[in-house]
């Protein structure tokens, strides 16, 4: 009888594992975990993509526009993963194996209206709670030297913060700035966390001023006006980083804009501030921005009860008046500017009284409806007016006073540096004192 017909097999030496009835057992392959969903400037230049909405952090830390940024989609969407088609295994075999039950992917949680990013429902925010925490135990106490004026942005703008998302959101994108100042060895990832929170509030904020620039409701404008605070110290303590064009990373105006190099754009954003609180004067009193705006108004007070102590500002006021290229419309603005600097820079000689920035950010906050607008580069190419950049100089001084505040550091090199830039070799010999002051010469001079 034959082999075939007994039923019987006969192996041969070297016959192969499958001719022998036995599954050969293949290494588990690790599952796939590219990323489909990553924005495209990560994608052509090939490195991983976060995805973080609206934009990610490879895009931040280069200082370009995220594709993100302009997609409609406001988290990025993760389809659950594919799976594997087992291959097919006879259940008779006694050498085959069972497939573990297959768990059900419960769906996605719906976007978060938190700050961060979207996370599991039983997942702590640990980094906006790490934030808030540190603003409310170190970082509010640098942004005041009245305690009273402290305690206000400790407790009372957190407490609005709860109810305001962009507020909240300002508050945790400058205690993510004083972290990485802090933390050198997280300095990126800080840096990066609070520019995303604070574009995210820019965006709410603006959903509460109409279309002409007004604000309809008392509420809002208290809202506002503690965002434009709070922005103001935001662009301060922004990163200063050097693009090609020569520009910080944030808070310039192009330097290649027709009216030639521009001063930082956070010294605009006290005019928006002002136009605020002349909306909540009559009624600012009976809001909680009251014992800001009496603080404010305290030391403001202060320095009109004292004389200038010495005419520091004399030769500059000289050369200005007596300039006849000066326009006869210029010059009640500059002897205004001219004033109000006076006074400041007397408060500063005077070892006595208490030191406090706001003192300094006063006179930004007096000309920033007069000198500063003739700061900013012309949209028709119209050089910027010397005498408005020589008098804006001098405000260096007044920051150099007070840079043992984390964010202010660099800024009184930067603005007579600038300032020097944009004068021509006539006017820069006017700005000469605040140089001196600053401890900051021209290279090779």
């Amino acid at each position: 009888m034959s082999d075939h017909d007994t039923g019987s097999h006969v192996t041969t030496p070297g016959a192969s594992a499958e001719s022998k009835g036995i599954l050969p057992v293949y290494p588990a392959r690790k599952p796939h975990r590219k990323s489909r969903t990553g924005c495209a400037t990560c994608k052509a230049r090939k490195i991983k993509c976060d995805e973080r909405h609206p934009s990610c952090l490879n895009c931040i830390s280069h200082g370009v526009s995220c594709p993100f940024s302009n997609s409609t989609a406001s988290t990025p969407t993760n389809p659950p993963p594919a799976r594997r088609k087992a291959k097919s295994r006879s259940p008779s075999s006694s050498h085959s194996q069972s497939l573990p039950p297959v768990t059900p992917t419960l769906p996605s949680a719906p976007p978060s209206l938190e700050c961060g990013p979207t996370r599991d429902n039983d997942d702590l925010p640990l980094l906006e709670l790490e934030l808030l925490h540190n603003f409310s135990t170190l970082t509010y106490s640098t942004l005041a030297a009245d305690p009273g004026v402290a305690d206000f942005w400790r407790v009372t703008v957190v407490q609005i913060g709860l109810r305001c998302d962009y507020i909240m959101r300002a508050v945790l994108a400058i205690s993510a700035l004083h972290l990485a100042y802090h933390r050198p060895d997280r300095r990126d990832f800080y840096t990066a966390q609070g520019i995303l929170f604070h574009q995210r509030a820019a965006r709410s904020a603006m959903q509460f001023i109409a279309p002409e620039g007004s604000v309809e409701k008392l509420d809002d404008a208290v809202n506002l006006f503690i965002f434009s605070m709070l922005t103001i110290y935001f662009a301060l303590a922004s990163p200063r980083r050097s693009l090609a064009d020569g520009s910080f990373f944030i808070g310039d105006l192009d330097i290649d804009s027709p009216g030639g190099a521009g001063f930082p754009d956070w010294t605009f954003l006290m005019n928006g501030a002002k136009s605020l609180s002349n909306i909540l004067l009559p009624l600012g009193h009976t809001t909680l921005l009251a014992p800001f705006l009496a603080y404010g108004h305290g030391r403001w007070s202060a320095h009109r009860d004292k004389s200038p102590s010495s005419s520091s500002l004399s030769t500059l006021r000289h050369q200005i008046l007596s300039s006849p290229s000066v326009p006869a419309h210029l010059l009640e603005t500059y002897t205004h500017a001219l004033d109000e600097l006076e006074l400041a820079l007397s408060a500063r000689q005077d070892a006595s009284a208490p030191r406090d920035v706001l003192d300094a950010m006063l006179w930004l906050w007096e000309v920033s409806d007069s000198i500063m607008p003739l700061l900013k580069p012309s949209v028709n190419g119209e050089p910027t007016p010397q005498e408005a950049v020589a008098i804006f100089a001098h405000f260096s001084i007044l920051l150099k006073h007070h840079e043992d505040q984390w964010w202010l550091q660099g800024w009184a090199v930067h603005l007579i540096s600038r300032a020097y830039e944009i004068l021509d070799e006539e006017h820069r010999g006017w700005i000469d004192w605040p140089m001196r002051e600053v401890g900051w010469s021209p290279a090779g001079v």
